[in-house]
């Protein structure tokens, strides 16, 4: 296999699409059937529309990312041997982080890196974390651990959670509430997939050993406290989320949250040894400088 046939097939491997993994590779629409052949084992099963990867594929994929991932490497070096802080920086940031911050940041970005425009990729993290192992971003936004040694990581400020619940709920007067009286059977998640579905249910393992609720979930916080409005339950809401929907939902009241893992540590995620981490490190600190005061409490 060449090296644009391992894009193809880490593509492959991401979208589960012929369609898409060609869409994303700006390529005409093949198959991996003469490269399979020549490596005499099959990387992926096909039943209709389903792609799995098999045992053997996800054996050669592994050193497939780390290949890829090499020569990405390569890439930067010669492009930033000069000047590091010169060339655009592909910044990754999770969906309950993204709306909420960047719109705040974006400008002392751009008067701090005048030579290093950003280009925002959203996603969810562990994708992220994929396109920053195989090059494709230079750093993300995350607040989960990501437990990498060929990773590195600058802290930027702790965040913490509020409980969102309907005005007339009982529990609404009180000016915060305790995590060790939440009611998992009540909370209503972000799908599964965003971070802040794992940072809730972690949050509630602190409290009552009941179940989650798991009849009403959604893809975006917004349909979310959508839900709650309507008396459907309540959600736990970030910081600078809350401070963003407020004022948008006058049935909703937002009280902090009080108690064990009660806020989210979000950090800058980067390759360990990338050569633009001049550029990441003044990044990292005009986000810390630009964070509004009360909303979040810088890492030092």
């Amino acid at each position: 296999m060449n090296f644009k046939d391992l894009q193809y097939a880490l593509a492959l491997e991401r979208r589960r699409s012929f369609s898409r993994a060609a869409e994303e590779c700006g390529v005409a629409q093949p198959t991996l059937s003469a490269q399979e052949t020549e490596l005499g084992v099959e990387l992926f099963e096909r039943d209709g529309r389903t792609i799995r990867v098999t045992a053997a594929g996800e054996a050669i994929l592994e050193q497939a990312r780390a290949a890829v991932g090499a020569v990405a490497r390569i890439e930067e070096l010669a492009q930033t041997r000069a000047d590091p802080m010169v060339g655009a920086i592909r910044l990754g940031v999770i969906p309950t982080l993204a709306p909420y911050l960047l719109p705040g940041v974006l400008g002392p970005l751009q008067a701090q890196l005048p030579n290093a425009p950003l280009v925002v990729v959203e996603d969810m993290t562990h994708r992220l974390l994929e396109s920053i192992e195989a090059g494709r971003l230079d750093a993300a936004l995350l607040a989960t651990d990501h437990r990498d040694g060929n990773l590195s990581e600058i802290p930027l400020f702790e965040e913490p959670f509020s409980l969102a619940l309907p005005r007339d709920d009982p529990r609404a007067p009180q000016p915060e509430i305790l995590v060790e009286n939440l009611d998992p059977a009540e909370l209503i998640l972000l799908a599964d997939g965003h971070c802040l579905s794992d940072q809730a249910r972690a949050l509630c393992g602190q409290a009552r050993g009941r179940g989650m609720r798991s009849d009403l979930s959604a893809t975006s916080l917004e349909t979310v406290l959508n839900l709650v409005e309507a008396g459907l339950g309540m959600t736990i809401v970030p910081e600078l989320a809350r401070a963003h929907f407020e004022g948008r939902f006058p049935r909703i009241a937002f009280r902090p949250l009080i108690g064990a893992n009660s806020a989210r540590a979000i950090r800058i995620v980067h390759r360990a040894f990338v050569p633009r981490r001049p550029a990441i490190e003044r990044l990292a600190a005009t986000i810390k400088a630009s964070m509004p005061l009360g909303t979040a409490a810088p890492i030092v």
